[in-house]
C-alpha cells in the first residue's frame, strides 16, 4: 500500500512537471514570435521612415536651386511636395495604428503573464494541499498496516494456543474414551455371564410353574364343574320365581292403567261440570289449566296474591320452544300451557274482541323483576292481520309499545303482526327474518317478547327477548309472562 501511495506520489509530480514544462514552453514560442513580428515592423517602419526623409530632403533641395524657375514648374515642385506630404502623414496614421496595436498586444501579454502566474500559485497550493493530504493517508496507513500485522500475530499466537488446548483436550478425550471401553467390555462380559445363569434359573423356574399350573388347572376344572352344577340349579329356582313376580308386577300395571283412565275421565268430568259456566280466570281459586267458554278454549289461568285471576297468553322461561314459527303457526298457538308458549293470535282475538281487556307484562333481567301494566288491551281479526292496540300504561318497566322516547318514531301500537312467511312491517326489508320470532313489528322494534332465548347473560344479543327501556339491545330477558284480565 505504501509503495503504491509513493508511485501515486511521483505520478503526480511527473504530471505536474510536464504540465509546468509544456506552459514555459508554449509561453516562451509565443514571446519569441512576438519579438520577432515587432522586429519585423519596427525595420518596416524604419525603412519607410528613411525613405520619407530621403524624399523630403530631395524636394527641400531643388526648391533652393530652381527658385529662379517659372511658376509652372514651381507648381509642378508644389504638387510633388504636396503628395510626398500625403503619403508621409499615412505613414505617420499606420505607425499610430501599429504603435496602438503593439500596446494591445503588450497588455494582453501582460495579461497572458499575470493569469500563467496565478495558475502557477494555485498549482503549488494544490501541490502543497496533495502532498499533505497523501503524508496524512501515508501515516493513517501505516499506523493500520502496523495495526494489522499486530492483530494478526496476536490472532496466530492464539489459534496456536487454542491447538494446543484443543489437542490436550483430544488427547484427554481418548483417554477417558479407552478407559470407558475397557470397563463396558468387561460390564458387557458380567453381563453376559449374569444372563446366562439366570437364563438356566428361568428355566428351572418355568418348567416348576407349568407341572403346578396343570396341577392347579385339574384342581379348578373340577371344582368348577360342581359349582356349576349347584348354579344352576339355583338359577332355575330363582328365574321360575322372577317370572312368577314379573307376571304379579305386569298385571298390577295393567290395573294402575285402568284406575288412572278412570280417575282421568272423572276428573275430566269434573272439570268440565265446574267450568261450563266459567268464561274467565275471575272464578278460579287455584293457578292451573282450565277450559274458557263459550268457545271451549284450553287455558293457564294464574291467580295473583290478591286473588285476581289472569289469563296468560304468553310465557318465554327456558328456551325450550322454538319462537321462529310461520303466520300458521302464531295464528292456532304452539308450545305446552305449563311451559313456553303462545296462546295463538286467533285466541287471543277471540278474548280481546268484545271489549278490551287489561293487559299485564311480568318481566326478569339478571338484576330483578319488572312489570308494565296497560288498561285498554286488544287484537284485531286476521282479516286486519291482527292489529295490537295497548293504552293506559302504568309500571316501572317504561312504555315500550308506544315508544318510552318522544323523539323515536317506533310505535308497536297500531301495527300489524309479522313472520317471516308474513311480512306486514314498515320496514324495507323483513324484521321477522332478522329478529326471529313473529310480533307486531315497526321499522323494526323497541320491543320483541318472541326473540331468542339466551340462556347466558352475555352483551350483544339483539336477537334476544327485548323491552328497550331496561333490555337495550344488549342483554336479553330471563323471564317474561303475558297475561290479560
Amino acid at each position: 500500500m505504501i509503495r503504491r501511495l509513493d508511485k501515486l506520489e511521483d505520478d503526480v509530480f511527473k504530471i505536474r512537471n510536464d504540465i509546468i514544462e509544456d506552459l514555459r514552453d508554449g509561453l516562451r514560442d509565443e514571446l519569441r514570435d512576438l519579438r520577432k513580428d515587432l522586429k519585423e515592423e519596427r525595420d518596416l517602419i524604419r525603412e519607410d521612415i528613411s525613405t520619407l526623409f530621403n524624399m523630403l530632403t530631395k524636394s527641400s533641395g531643388q526648391v533652393d536651386r530652381h527658385q529662379i524657375e517659372e511658376v509652372s514648374k514651381a507648381k509642378q515642385g508644389s504638387c510633388n511636395c504636396g503628395a510626398t506630404l500625403s503619403q508621409f502623414e499615412n505613414v505617420i496614421s499606420a505607425f499610430k495604428r501599429e504603435k496602438s496595436e503593439n500596446i494591445m498586444l503588450r497588455k494582453e501579454f501582460n495579461e497572458m503573464i499575470k493569469q500563467h502566474d496565478d495558475f502557477y500559485l494555485r498549482f503549488n497550493n494544490a501541490e502543497r494541499k496533495l502532498r499533505s493530504e497523501i503524508d496524512i493517508f501515508k501515516n493513517e496507513t501505516r499506523a493500520s498496516f502496523s495495526a494489522t500485522q499486530k492483530l494478526v500475530h496476536d490472532i496466530q499466537k492464539d489459534n496456536q494456543s487454542e491447538k494446543v488446548m484443543l489437542q490436550n483436550a483430544f488427547n484427554e478425550i481418548r483417554k477417558q474414551h479407552d478407559a470407558f471401553d475397557s470397563r463396558l467390555k468387561s460390564a458387557e462380559r458380567n453381563l453376559r455371564s449374569d444372563i446366562d445363569k439366570h437364563k438356566n434359573e428361568t428355566k428351572a423356574d418355568i418348567t416348576a410353574t407349568q407341572k403346578l399350573l396343570h396341577t392347579i388347572q385339574s384342581d379348578t376344572r373340577a371344582y368348577c364343574d360342581d359349582r356349576l352344577i349347584h348354579l344352576n340349579e339355583s338359577l332355575n329356582n330363582r328365574s321360575w320365581h322372577t317370572l312368577h313376580e314379573i307376571s304379579r308386577i305386569s298385571s298390577d300395571i295393567a290395573n294402575l292403567k285402568t284406575s288412572n283412565e278412570n280417575l282421568k275421565n272423572v276428573s275430566d268430568d269434573i272439570i268440565r261440570r265446574q267450568n261450563k259456566n266459567l268464561y274467565s280466570c275471575d272464578g278460579v281459586a287455584v293457578s292451573g289449566e282450565y277450559i274458557i267458554n263459550p268457545y271451549g278454549m284450553k287455558v293457564y289461568c294464574e291467580v295473583d296474591s290478591t286473588n285476581k285471576g289472569w289469563m296468560v297468553i304468553q310465557r318465554r322461561m327456558d328456551g325450550s320452544v322454538d319462537f321462529r314459527r310461520s303466520w300458521a303457526d302464531y295464528k292456532s298457538g304452539f308450545g305446552n300451557l305449563g311451559g313456553e308458549f303462545w296462546l295463538g293470535n286467533e285466541n287471543i282475538y277471540k278474548l280481546t274482541k268484545d271489549k278490551p281487556r287489561e293487559l299485564r307484562i311480568d318481566m326478569e333481567t339478571y338484576n330483578g323483576t319488572r312489570y308494565a301494566l296497560y288498561s285498554e288491551f286488544n287484537v284485531s281479526s286476521e282479516s286486519e292481520k291482527y292489529l295490537l292496540y295497548a293504552a293506559g300504561y302504568t309500571g316501572d318497566a317504561g312504555d315500550g309499545f308506544n315508544s318510552f322516547n318522544p323523539d323515536d318514531k317506533i310505535y308497536h301500537t297500531g301495527q300489524s303482526f309479522s313472520t317471516f312467511d308474513a311480512d306486514n312491517d314498515l320496514s324495507d326489508g323483513c324484521c321477522a327474518c332478522w329478529w326471529g320470532g313473529g310480533w307486531w313489528y315497526t321499522a323494526c322494534f323497541t320491543v320483541n317478547l318472541n326473540g331468542k332465548y339466551y340462556i347466558k347473560k352475555t352483551d350483544h344479543q339483539a336477537e334476544g327477548i327485548h323491552w328497550y327501556p331496561i333490555t337495550g339491545f344488549r342483554t336479553s330477558l330471563k323471564f317474561v309472562q303475558i297475561k290479560i284480565h
